[in-house]
């Protein structure tokens, strides 16, 4: 019998095995399981699966964090800096460009210099691929700790599975398991994070990606092996699209204070490290107020996860929105679903809500955020506001509204025409009642977007997923 480690350190990374039925297909293949977990997961974890081959471990968060801030730290989050700012120009570099804006922006004193002072070195690993391996060989050789060597000792895994690719604290298990030549791979949980996370933390061999689109980026992008590079689609969008997690429209309606004789506009809040979702909430809740629309309509305003982290700022715009609610008649909020025992909330704690939401919105308004897709999904037709703003973040890096639209999602959403984009008040009102009018105005584009992204809709993407990673088992001794 083989030993695989999987570790999750995201909550989606949990419902992706977890909550589709990919835990039930691997264990049909004669497996043991070993399960790496944050620890208020892992006691949950085992109090809720009992079975022979499923294992829980701690992921060991504490003693990693410890390394990574006692052990040569400053050196360490300078290879952290340079390796997250780094792809090749074959793909958009308008993620990894904006990190290191952020980055730039927010040093302070000798630091800010050291950050600028690595520009020639960022421009010229972006450039070379020998040099991309160079980097990565000499981060591991340097920073390898012996953090698990029991685990590995105990289970002798035959691959090691993680829902990141070196991109966090993951990055210390992976390489520990590359010193022992074990086979690493990953499955890929976040729509943006082919592009977006830079080079991989690690030596990774495998890994299963949503789409043709996720292919290229991380081949051509940080330089992945095609032939080790499987499509699997999403997994816990399978539950969209045979709508298991649906929750009756009356059901729903009530759970909210919901009008059902009003149409239904709803509005997802996007990652508060790029832009505030204040200044467009206000715009809307204000249309929605003044009833400035063809048909009478009403406004739930889903906060993203990021506003409820330690950040003063996202905590403030979050208390702002709350208070903004309540001088409303027909606007409502909803929150991401508290995670338990303390740990950070996530998009996935919730998907009956979500899947709710989506289903019964008759428009969804966002700033280009996944819900996009998954709102394609659901045929919701979509609003992605750019309307500037010209405060931002006070003291901190924000991105200008106009600059969003270039980057690479964004692109493609508007590549296949599956929403509609606005700059302005009096453009949003437009938009509105065209789709109020018209539901199915730009169907094809949301169908269009959808086979794109997400690749399989019918359903199949779980069992896909579970062939892709039992192939890559098979291949690992």
């Amino acid at each position: 019998m083989k030993t695989i480690f999987i570790y999750l350190d995201h909550g989606l990374g949990v419902s992706y095995f977890f909550e589709t039925g990919l835990l039930e297909k691997l264990l049909n293949q004669d497996l043991r399981l070993v399960f790496l977990l944050q620890k208020a997961e892992l006691e949950r974890k085992k109090s809720e699966i009992s079975h022979p081959n499923v294992v829980f471990e701690s992921m060991r968060e504490d003693e990693t964090l410890k390394y990574q801030k006692s052990y040569y730290a400053g050196i360490q989050e300078l290879f952290e800096y340079v390796r997250r700012t780094v792809a090749s120009p074959k793909i958009p570099l308008t993620y990894v460009n904006t990190r290191q804006r952020n980055k730039e922006f927010e040093a302070k004193g000798r630091r800010k210099l050291v950050l600028k002072l690595l520009r020639p070195l960022i421009s010229t690993l972006r450039h070379t691929k020998l040099g991309r391996t160079l980097f990565r060989k000499l981060q591991a050789s340097l920073f390898t700790p012996n953090i698990y060597p029991d685990l590995f000792d105990k289970y002798k895994p035959s691959l090691i599975i993680s829902c990141a690719a070196g991109w966090r604290l993951d990055q210390y298990l992976l390489r520990e398991a590359k010193q022992r030549n074990i086979r690493t791979a990953t499955t890929i949980i976040g729509w943006d994070n082919p592009g977006s996370a830079g080079l991989p933390g690690a030596d990774m061999d495998y890994v299963n990606v949503w789409s043709k689109t996720h292919e290229w980026e991380i081949a051509e992008g940080v330089d992945w092996n095609r032939k080790n590079i499987y499509i699997g689609g999403m997994p816990l969008y399978d539950r969209y699209l045979n709508k298991t997690w649906l929750l009756p429209r009356e059901e729903y309606f009530s759970q909210h204070h919901l009008d059902p004789d009003k149409k239904l506009i709803s509005f997802a809040a996007t990652a508060l490290s790029a832009t505030p979702n204040l200044p467009t909430i206000k715009i809307l809740a204000d249309i929605v107020n003044n009833q400035e629309l063809n048909q009478p309509v009403q406004l739930l305003v889903r906060l993203h996860p990021t506003h409820f982290k330690s950040d003063p700022a996202y905590k403030e715009e979050a208390d702002q929105i709350f208070e903004l609610v309540e001088q409303c008649q027909n606007v409502h909020i909803v929150e991401p679903k508290e995670a338990p025992e303390g740990l950070e909330r996530y998009s996935g704690e919730d998907f009956p809500e979500k899947a709710s939401m989506l289903e019964y919105s008759d428009i969804l308004v966002t700033i280009y955020s996944t819900m996009v897709v998954e709102g394609a999904l659901h045929d919701t037709p979509c609003i992605n506001t750019v309307i500037p703003n010209e405060n931002g973040w006070k003291n901190k890096f924000w991105v200008p509204m106009e600059e969003i639209p270039s980057w690479p999602t964004p692109v493609r959403i508007d590549g296949f025409n599956a929403g509609k984009r606005v700059t302005s008040k009096h453009e949003l009102i437009q938009a509105l009642n065209e789709y109020l009018d018209n539901p199915a105005l730009d169907k094809e584009g949301r169908r269009a977007l959808a086979e794109s992204e997400v690749t399989f809709l019918d359903g199949t993407a779980t069992q896909r997923t579970a062939e892709n990673l039992i192939n890559i088992i098979n291949l690992c001794s």
